[in-house]
């Protein structure tokens, strides 16, 4: 599946992707930003707003899910590493590609004008049977 422009755009749970890419060796591009009206503000914390860190594992998973096609499943997340805050309505970038000598397992690194916010793994599984996903969709 090639990915396009369609998958871009705001999303239900408040967040915006664009400049969506997908390369022949399943390396993953693109940008997000999370919208300063998102429900993820209203607890965490009103007088300080950031981004979750389970909010930004989400948004890896939707984004490879929005990419890579049908039948994807999370199969956990490892060594993830929070390094900064992410502020609302801060672009920030996104590198999925596959990690080196194990199948199945993407390596990640978010980055806001080039510095590393967050960094792990993601393990995935894929169900070659199912059906291909509604593009409109965000988690």
């Amino acid at each position: 599946m090639t990915p396009s422009m369609d998958m871009a755009g705001l999303c239900g749970s408040g967040y915006e992707l664009s400049e969506i890419s997908m390369t022949e060796a399943s390396v993953i591009t693109a940008r997000f930003t999370v919208k300063s009206g998102s429900p993820w503000f209203d607890g965490h914390f009103p007088d300080n707003p950031i981004v979750p860190g389970i909010v930004q594992m989400s948004m890896i998973f939707d984004l490879m899910q929005r990419t890579m096609g049908p039948g994807l499943e999370l199969g956990g997340f490892k060594r993830v590493r929070f390094k900064q805050l992410i502020r609302p309505d801060t672009p920030v970038s996104v590198l999925i590609k596959p990690a080196k000598k194990i199948p199945d397992r993407f390596e990640y690194q978010l980055t806001i004008d080039q510095k590393i916010i967050c960094t792990g793994f993601i393990d995935i599984r894929i169900d070659r049977t199912a059906r291909p996903p509604d593009q409109s969709t965000c988690m």
